[in-house]
């Protein structure tokens, strides 16, 4: 592929797809079940010896931009400009609210950084810290084999699993460091790994949050008491409202889709019964395979009872390996918005319209490029990979560069209290290019934003 060259395709549903795997990089020879575009994958591990490293500019633009670039003070920067000659859009005026926004009940399309100025100050102070929150897997390898699966491209490997003992002690270390919350969200299905159940009873008597993403068929039930009163919040990761969708997007057994609606249901009437204050949620990765199961599923989470049904963009690699076109979101707006309309008093329905909206325009990425030069991001929340190793951000999974310590050789007290763990946090602020190097929409794009705010103050700030 020659550079700024899309492979475009058509995918066995049907759908449009675009990749941007230059010719000359190195494969993965094992890369786990088949995505929206194939079973072709990049070895992230590969990239590591400089013989293979590829110019950043092979990477295509983003579809309907185009690239400048701009020199200042001896160094070159990319600037993402829309590739149209339209007018911008002016909105109407108005002397008064046009619209009342209600209370969040949840914060989905944000962040909750204010409510952790403590951290902030240490970091303002160039102090050392414990991470606020922590993403993690559990295992590296899962029951289905959803189409959209971004942890597909971090190496997944069968069988492969944190330890009893190692999380144990790691649930330990994170009540001594104070880390506030912990999701088991990563790259395997959390409910493979059987030390799950002890690892959050172990935290909820530290005093740490915890929560869990998963698609629920191998949850066992006679741990629903411990998880309900346990976790803050466990996701359920639906991408379907019907058995038909179930089998297509998630490469499952119809069958399992009514297993899994039971499950769901008999979690919330525990909840209920016993007044648990767990939030039980289903989360949609909207890929056009799946645009037909919106409504479906908006209607299924009403009749379940789960507290909300929220719908996300699905993170492509920085190879596009899952193949998602995100300009198909712009022609599904109406249909989002009817699903939102279904949201009550006790269920509410959301999209992640921010990110959504990301090849249009938005808040966060309007003209395409980043508001913010610099990822801060990093020591505030962590992620750590589902066979114990410790990365800054989950897409650096496999990338030795960025690899900290594994927790079954290592404490994770003194990986955080170490010098190895704020050398590498470091090296991600002085060498990661978040204009090129990162994804749109990454994990700490939100806090990003606020901390470069902070971080680069306007004169006068007492002028509020």
């Amino acid at each position: 592929m020659s550079d700024n060259e899309q492979q475009k395709g058509v995918n066995r549903f049907g759908q449009n797809t675009t990749t941007m795997i230059p010719d000359d990089a190195p494969l993965a020879r094992n890369p786990g079940h088949k995505l929206r575009t194939s079973n072709v994958i990049v070895n992230r591990k590969a990239l590591t010896d400089e013989e293979a490293l590829l110019n950043s500019y092979k990477l295509d633009k983003p579809t309907g931009q185009k690239i400048q670039f701009y020199n200042e003070a001896g160094q070159t920067g990319v600037i993402r400009i829309a590739n149209s000659e339209e007018a911008p859009h002016v909105p109407n005026q108005f002397t008064g609210p046009s619209f009342r926004n209600p209370p969040q009940r949840f914060r989905f399309d944000g962040h909750k950084m204010m409510h952790h100025l403590d951290r902030v100050m240490a970091w303002q102070n160039g102090e050392h810290f414990a991470p606020i929150h922590i993403d993690m897997g559990l295992t590296k390898f899962c029951n289905t084999a959803c189409i959209y699966c971004y942890a597909v491209v971090q190496n997944m490997t069968k069988g492969t699993m944190i330890g009893r003992e190692a999380l144990l002690s790691y649930i330990e270390d994170c009540g001594k460091l104070g880390v506030r919350s912990i999701g088991f969200i990563g790259d395997g299905e959390p409910t493979l790994n059987p030390a799950l159940y002890d690892a959050t009873v172990l935290a909820g008597k530290l005093g740490i949050d915890t929560s869990m993403a998963t698609n629920g068929l191998l949850l066992d039930m006679d741990r629903a008491h411990d998880l309900l009163q346990n976790m803050s919040w466990i996701r359920f990761n639906l991408s379907a409202g019907t058995p038909d969708g179930f089998r297509r997007v998630h490469q499952s057994r119809e069958e399992n889709f009514d297993l899994l609606i039971d499950k769901i249901r008999e979690l919330v009437r525990i909840k209920k019964e016993y007044g648990y204050k767990c939030t039980l949620g289903l989360q949609m990765v909207l890929i056009p395979e799946c645009f037909d199961e919106v409504l479906p599923e908006a209607k299924l989470g009403a009749e379940l009872g789960v507290d909300y049904f929220v719908i996300k963009h699905c993170s492509d690699s920085e190879y596009k390996e899952i193949g998602i076109n995100y300009d198909e979101y712009l022609k599904i707006g109406d249909v989002l918005k009817e699903a939102e309309s279904y949201s009550n008093g006790n269920y509410v329905v959301q999209a992640k319209w921010n990110k959504i909206n990301a090849a249009a325009e938005s808040a966060l990425y309007k003209d395409g490029y980043r508001k913010y030069d610099v990822c801060y991001g990093t020591p505030f929340l962590l992620q750590i990979s589902g066979n114990g190793k410790v990365y800054p951000c989950g897409p650096f999974f496999n990338k030795e560069r960025f690899y900290i310590g594994d927790l079954h050789e290592q404490s994770f007290y003194e990986m955080v209290t170490g010098e190895r763990y704020w050398q590498v946090h470091q090296d991600v602020q002085s060498s990661v290019d978040v204009h090129k190097d990162c994804a749109i929409g990454c994990r700490q794009d939100y806090v990003n934003k606020f901390l470069w705010d902070l971080k680069n103050p306007p004169e006068h700030i007492n002028f509020i």
